[in-house]
């Protein structure tokens, strides 16, 4: 049973794998992928748009800079014939008080202007200035509009590329991180297949031509120890159920013959030694069962038990222990569960031995819809000892116990999957009910 569940718990992590949520290793080599995809191309676009930014404004800049050092050196002999007005390019010279008859953008600049870009007649122009002679001032006028255009164009395009290659990128990522986590996927498989306890094989020489291998290597010598350490526990085991069951009955043999002697049958002593020879006998039982792992009877069909039967033959075994008390089966309805009888054995035991000894004078047993409930009229539980109630070894009140009747009950619980539910409050009692189907 137990190894079943860590098989499907695997399971489930592999086909978390497979579907890749956001929380598994497949989708953050996929978003990692796509991000430094995304960074690069960014990085990418903003240098390519800073240098061409940069590229445009030197040559343009040059341009103007090689107009105006021919004006100013032509002007002086050739007059306004050494002003340029061609298609790209015009030009004015104005002096003092002429500047009504430059475009609006262009009157306010001063002299030495260089790399400046207006807007006027619906064109974009690159635009400078220089001094001639003393009271002369040049300007030039580059049209820049068709540059501007194609700018604007290739910058759309890449921008468009930009964003197909980051939409090819989300995909490209995931294939590629599918194709890189095959082999993790692969040990993932070959993990959920094994099983404790059993001969598995060496998953090393599968992935000894990958980086898994490492892993894998780690694995084996994991499964290693576990297998002697399961091996240790078979043997601790048996050995211990043959060696403390046999002392416990030569003390349980030598206590019925002295039982038969008249003088020594009612004896206090003898009468405490008889009763914790069985109950040690019983804890013994409960460990042995609790430490191994049996989950199937010898023809292979799952344990069965009649649950009703079995409660109604350790009420019986137990009144000697009630004295005083009284133990009430209020309902025992017929009930089948899929667990062994010793399971029951347990659970129900110490849940009746714990309220014979904390509990109150009346005792009330129920099964009934499958659900099985031990409620007493005692003192009730604090709220931290209902806290700590199953926990190893937890100790509380007068006449505690070695604090493992609970624990063994959880145990047993959680192995077939009771729900176990817990209610007491000081001076009004204390329930326990187990579902047991």
């Amino acid at each position: 049973m137990r190894h079943r569940k860590y098989q499907g718990l695997a399971l489930q992590r592999l086909g978390r794998i497979v579907r890749a949520p956001r929380d598994s290793l497949q989708f953050r080599v996929a978003a990692a992928l796509a991000l430094f995809v995304a960074i690069v191309v960014s990085t990418v676009m903003l240098a390519l748009f800073t240098i061409n930014g940069r590229l445009k404004a030197d040559l343009l800049d040059a341009i103007l800079a090689n107009e105006m050092g021919e004006l100013v050196n032509d002007y002086p002999v050739q007059g306004t014939r050494a002003i340029p007005h061609s298609a790209n390019l015009t030009g004015y010279v104005i002096g003092p008080g002429q500047r009504d008859e430059l475009p609006a953008p262009l009157r306010g600049l001063g002299p030495d202007v260089e790399g400046l870009t207006v807007n006027f007649h619906g064109h974009t122009y690159r635009v400078g200035t220089h001094r001639i002679g003393r009271d002369k001032q040049a300007y030039l006028a580059y049209d820049i509009t068709a540059i501007e255009a194609r700018e604007s164009l290739f910058k759309w395009i890449a921008i468009v590329a930009a964003l197909l290659v980051l939409a090819l990128a989300v995909p490209l990522g995931a294939w590629i991180a599918r194709i890189s986590l095959r082999p993790v996927n692969a040990l993932a498989e070959h993990v959920a297949g094994l099983e404790p306890g059993g001969r598995s094989t060496r998953l090393a020489e599968q992935f000894e031509h990958y980086e898994v291998g490492v892993i894998a290597h780690a694995f084996d010598r994991f499964m290693s120890r576990l297998e002697e350490f399961v091996e240790r526990e078979r043997s601790f085991t048996a050995d211990a159920s043959h060696e403390l069951r046999t002392p416990l009955a030569v003390i349980q043999g030598a206590v019925e013959v002295l039982q038969q002697n008249p003088q020594l049958a009612g004896s206090g002593p003898l009468t405490r030694i008889d009763r914790a020879s069985h109950q040690m006998a019983e804890l013994i039982e409960a460990l042995l069962f609790l430490a191994r792992d049996e989950q199937a009877e010898a023809d292979g069909a799952a344990p069965r038990c009649r649950a009703d039967r079995v409660i109604a033959e350790i009420v019986d075994a137990y009144r000697p222990l009630m004295a005083r008390k009284t133990v009430e089966i209020s309902t025992l309805d017929a009930c089948e569960i899929g667990a062994p009888r010793i399971a029951l054995v347990i659970a129900f035991g110490n849940l009746l031995r714990n309220a014979l000894r904390h509990g109150g004078n009346e005792i009330r047993v129920t099964l009934a819809d499958g659900r099985l409930t031990v409620a007493d009229n005692g003192d009730g539980m604090t709220t931290d000892a209902l806290q700590h109630a199953f926990v190893r070894g937890y100790r509380s009140g007068p006449g505690a116990g070695l604090g493992l009747g609970l624990y063994l009950v959880k145990r047993v619980a959680d192995r077939y999957r009771w729900r176990i539910r817990l209610a007491s409050r000081p001076e009004e009692g204390t329930r326990i009910e187990l579902q047991l189907i």
